[in-house]
C-alpha cells in the first residue's frame, strides 16, 4: 500500500514540475477562488491565453474541468454545512444553465472567433467589478442589503441561460452573471449570493466537462496533463485563499480584485486594438 502511495505522489510531483506554469497559475487561481466570488477559471483563462499563449478553446476546456473539482467541493461544503444560499434561485437556474452550456459548447464555441471570446470574458469581469462597486457604494449610503426583491422565475431562467452560454465560451460566467443579477437587481445579501453562484457554477462546470469529455472528446493528453498538475494545487490553494481572505479587510480584498480586473480588461482592449488595426 505504501508503495502505491509513493508512486502516486512521485507521479503527481513529476506532473507539477513538468507543467510548472499551469501549477503556478492555479496557485494564484485557487487562492482567488477560495476567497472570492470568482472561480478559478477567472484567473486561469486570462493567464493561459495572454501570458502562456495557450489557445482560448484549450483554456476554456481546462477552466471548466478544474472548476468541476474545486467548485464542486465548495458547493458540497456549502450544502453540507448549512451555509445560507438562495435555494429557489438555484433550483430555477440549474435547468436553463444546462441548456445554455450545452448549446454553447456544441453549437457556438466552434464558430466564435477567439478575439470575441476574450472580449466576452473581459465583459464578464467588468460585470463583476461593477457589482462590487455598486455594493460598496450601497454600504457607504447605508442602503438596504437584504434580499428585498423576489425575482420572477423567467428572469432567473434568462440570466441562467445567458450564464450557461458564456460559460461554454470562456469557462466561466454562470457564477458572475447570476451574482451580479442577485446583488444589483435583487439587493441580495452578498454572502448568500456568492454561495448561490458557486453551487450553480459547480453544476455547470461538471456538466460542461462531461460534454467535453464524452460527447466532444476534447479533453486530450495536454489538458489531462494540465489537470494532473493543477488538482493538487487547487485542493490546497482554495482553502488557504479562504483563510487568508477572511483575515484581510473587505476594502483590501475589493481593491485587489479591481486591480486584477483593470489589468485584464486593459490588456484585452489592447489586443483587440492590435487585431483590428
Amino acid at each position: 500500500m505504501s508503495l502505491i502511495w509513493l508512486q502516486g505522489l512521485s507521479s503527481a510531483l513529476y506532473q507539477i514540475v513538468s507543467e510548472f506554469q499551469i501549477a503556478l497559475t492555479m496557485v494564484f487561481g485557487s487562492f482567488v477562488a477560495g476567497g472570492t466570488a470568482l472561480g478559478g477559471g477567472a484567473v486561469a483563462f486570462p493567464i493561459m491565453t495572454k501570458v502562456l499563449n495557450i489557445e482560448p478553446y484549450t483554456a476554456k476546456v481546462f477552466s471548466l474541468a478544474i472548476q468541476s473539482f474545486g467548485m464542486t467541493a465548495a458547493a458540497l461544503t456549502i450544502i453540507s454545512r448549512g451555509i445560507p444560499y438562495y435555494r429557489r434561485e438555484v433550483l430555477v437556474a440549474l435547468p436553463m444553465s444546462a441548456v445554455g452550456i450545452a448549446l454553447s459548447l456544441i453549437i457556438l464555441a466552434p464558430i466564435v472567433e477567439s478575439t470575441i471570446v476574450k472580449a466576452i470574458f473581459s465583459f464578464l469581469l467588468l460585470c463583476f467589478a461593477i457589482t462590487m462597486i455598486y455594493r460598496i457604494r450601497g454600504k457607504l449610503h447605508h442602503q438596504v442589503t437584504c434580499f428585498s426583491i423576489q425575482p420572477k422565475k423567467r428572469q432567473i431562467m434568462m440570466v441562467a441561460l445567458i450564464g450557461g452560454i458564456a460559460s461554454g465560451l470562456v469557462g466561466s460566467g454562470s457564477d458572475i452573471i447570476l451574482f451580479a443579477f442577485l446583488v444589483i437587481f435583487c439587493h441580495a445579501d452578498m454572502k448568500k449570493a456568492t454561495a448561490t453562484s458557486v453551487i450553480v457554477m459547480a453544476f455547470v462546470s461538471v456538466l460542461g466537462s462531461v460534454i467535453n469529455a464524452w460527447h466532444l472528446n476534447v479533453i486530450d493528453h495536454q489538458i489531462q496533463g494540465y489537470l494532473l498538475a493543477a488538482i493538487p494545487i487547487v485542493v490546497i490553494g482554495a482553502p488557504l485563499g479562504a483563510y487568508v481572505c477572511s483575515k484581510v479587510s473587505v476594502g483590501q480584498l475589493v481593491s485587489f480584485l479591481l486591480l486584477l480586473i483593470a489589468a485584464e480588461v486593459g490588456s484585452t482592449s489592447y489586443h483587440i486594438y492590435l487585431h483590428y488595426h
